[in-house]
């Protein structure tokens, strides 16, 4: 509780520093480092009602500018919030914290009867929060996770970062509270709030493109994992790639064995398929360069690389969609170029690709494989664009510097993709003098005019680029950051396209005799005879791939489809049971024995079909959001809880059993495909294989 004392107290300093220390602390170090606005200017005094209220003079001023109420803060505060309503906003920012009281009482309104809320709390004016620290005693929301502490420093990346986690609440509703007096502190601290606000603003949509793009894709991407298990449960996976450009051997030559760790590092070029890539990919065709770096290459700019001769150590693919399979159309056989997959790939993408394919991990996978069949597999974010998954592999590589390469993030010169795409491939059946490339990628971008956005390039040049590239820019910059205190340099060597918070701005010319220095070491390769298998001309099948586990991957199956059966008809089963609870809740006789056979139901489900419940539940997400909202707007309307609640509770579980037994419908026919793949594939592996045929005499 704040203190009615109106001396500095360094023991409520330190209180709340360690608060804040929690989960915010490079915040912490910059307002234990700063010094905090003196006595002179902020002054603290007993309002009338007790609690602490204060004005701030500054030197140039004489007129006191009040930060809270004189008579009663506490009761000005919670007018404040009255104006809120929370059950359309599960997040409250507030621009200003000014003495804290509106933060506190916003806090403490978000997680009325311990419902989920998010609180983000922006200070323009650092020596005023300190100040504000060493008086009052707000630790209790300081230290609490789902509290985020912003100041000037505080940049879009790590924002986002903070709050990524919190999307489904933010997208639930933000409501942006401002204080009063907050913009009049310092002669910047009008900026720094609208440039905040305008951060907030962005991560709400940020957020909710997440969501809806989760709640949208939550089937097919079950599918897709699913149908991608024979690889993910008997097939290579990325773990020996970890670490392996920070390693080599005793003698100082790189290799993949014996792996003693080095500071020293091999530089990772990832590249993008972003118009200005025309203008520096030749640089990758020397010899002497190319044997010094690993290659990253999304899988749109497979296709222009090959063409000039340049062969990637790895390609990247994520994508749900199997018109994807275009970018592997007529390629030669690719024993040494190795292809990177999310598992939630469409699982055409695996079959099309003509050489080795390494899988991340999948809680989603993992949940169906417990506990017999799943095994550790270095995380990996995937991120939301092959591109992103090319920075997060070179970082698991331990590549240093990273440099990118085409990622422009707009549209450079009025172009969609580098010249020599696949896509300029599908389009070229419509191209005529009077139809060029250009013409077709400038109506690609003005159809969707309503997202695009004016910008400047990294050359102050005006640029469009869309919504849509904005918010990976966001998230790009937020890997950057994290890259950055890592002490992993990140090269933007685009040569074109927006500009990059936490990167370095350079030529590609320039960066390859810096960086580019010593030779790369030998990529593993899942397979030693996938080269002989390609010799034949066949599509190489499931190199790698361990026999054992595939034969156990299709027992599992079949297990957690007689499980999947089992938990349909229990959900079935509950929700009558639901509605007589519910026309029961008056009536504790009629209502008690009802519960105890909810009750043996739920144990049922949560021991001996737990798996399949999980796995399930993953493919339920418009009911678990929905569940989610529900049981948030319950908390917040509910005085207190009682006969109501309970039925407000047991219509919830009822709406979420609802779309519980559709998903358990998707499920069966999820892991009855996969079945039928997993049996494929057993097939294809014990088929005998063709022999390559000796040259002719």
């Amino acid at each position: 509780m704040p203190t009615p004392d109106a001396n500095p107290d360094p023991i409520i300093l330190q209180r709340n520093l360690a608060a804040v220390r929690r989960f915010h602390p490079a915040l912490a170090n910059r307002l234990d480092a700063a010094t905090p606005t003196p006595p002179t200017e902020l002054t603290f005094t007993p309002s009338k009602a007790g609690p602490l209220t204060a004005a701030y003079t500054p030197l140039s001023s004489t007129r006191p500018l009040a930060l809270a109420s004189r008579y009663d803060p506490l009761s000005e505060a919670q007018k404040t919030i009255d104006n809120i309503d929370f059950t359309k906003a599960a997040a409250v920012a507030c621009l200003g914290i000014g003495l804290g009281y509106h933060a506190a009482a916003a806090f403490k309104r978000l997680h009325r009867h311990n419902a989920l809320g998010l609180l983000i709390a922006f200070e323009p004016h650092l020596p005023h929060l300190k100040a504000v620290l060493t008086h009052l005693d707000h630790s209790a929301w300081l230290a609490h996770p789902h509290t985020i502490l912003a100041d000037p420093d505080t940049d879009r990346a790590t924002l986002f970062g903070r709050a990524e986690s919190f999307s489904s609440l933010i997208t639930q509703g933000t409501h942006l509270l401002p204080h009063p007096a907050a913009r009049r502190l310092s002669e910047d601290a009008g900026e720094s709030i609208d440039r905040f606000a305008a951060h907030v603003q962005d991560l709400t949509a940020f957020c909710r493109t997440n969501v809806a793009t989760a709640l949208v894709n939550s089937a097919r991407t079950c599918r897709n994992l699913a149908h991608n298990l024979p690889l993910y449960a008997a097939g290579p996976t990325t773990n020996p790639l970890h670490n392996l450009l920070k390693q080599k051997d005793s003698s100082g030559s790189p290799t993949t064995y014996n792996l003693q760790p080095t500071t020293s590092s091999t530089p990772a070029i990832c590249v993008s398929a972003g118009p200005s890539l025309a203008k520096n990919i030749h640089l990758l065709t020397d010899p002497n360069v190319r044997q010094n770096v690993i290659i990253i290459a999304v899988q749109t700019a497979l296709q222009p690389l090959l063409e000039r001769g340049v062969k990637p150590d790895f390609v990247t693919a994520l994508d749900y969609s199997p018109i994807c399979t275009r970018f592997y159309e007529g390629l030669p056989p690719l024993p040494d170029v190795t292809l990177v997959v999310d598992p939630k790939v469409n699982p055409a993408v695996v079959d099309a690709f003509p050489g080795p394919v390494r899988t991340l991990s999948s809680e989603f996978n993992d949940k169906l494989l417990a506990p017999t069949l799943n095994r550790p597999i270095h995380k990996i974010p995937a991120g939301a664009t092959v591109a992103h998954l090319s920075f997060y592999l070179a970082q698991h590589l331990g590549a240093n510097p990273i440099i990118l390469l085409g990622q422009d993030l707009a549209f450079s010169d009025g172009l969609y993709y580098c010249p020599g795409t696949a896509v300029h491939r599908v389009w070229e059946p419509e191209l005529n003098p009077f139809n060029t490339v250009e013409m077709m990628e400038w109506t690609r971008i003005v159809r969707m005019r309503g997202h695009l956005r004016r910008t400047d390039d990294i050359h102050g040049n005006p640029v469009f680029t869309d919504e849509q590239m904005v918010t990976y820019l966001k998230q790009f910059e937020r890997d950057f950051a994290k890259a950055k205190d890592a002490g992993t340099t990140v090269l933007d060597c685009t040569e074109g396209g927006t500009p990059k918070e936490h990167t370095e701005t350079t030529t590609l010319a320039d960066a390859l005799p810096k960086h580019a220095t010593h030779p790369a070491p030998k990529i593993p390769v899942p397979d030693a005879g996938l080269a002989q298998s390609l010799a034949t001309g066949e599509a190489p099948l499931h190199f790698g791939f361990n026999p054992d586990r595939l034969k156990q991957l299709e027992q599992l199956l079949t297990n957690r489809i007689d499980e999947t059966k089992q938990l349909r008809h229990t959900t079935n089963q509950t929700i009558p049971l639901l509605d007589k609870m519910q026309a029961a809740v008056d009536n504790p006789k009629k209502f008690n024995p009802l519960h105890d056979k909810l009750q043996k139901l739920q144990r049922r489900v949560e021991f001996d079909l737990k798996e399949a419940f999980e796995a399930v539940n993953h493919l339920n997400t418009i009911g678990a959001f929905k569940r989610l909202r529900a049981d948030r707007i319950i908390r917040q309307t509910a005085d207190a809880p009682g006969k109501a609640v309970q039925a407000q509770q047991i219509e919830r579980d009822r709406d979420n059993l609802k779309f519980l037994a559709e998903a358990c419908e998707e499920a069966l026919d999820i892991f009855t495909e996969a079945l039928h793949r997993t049996q494929q594939t057993r097939q294809e592996l014990n088929a005998p294989k063709p022999q390559p045929q000796p040259a002719a005499a």
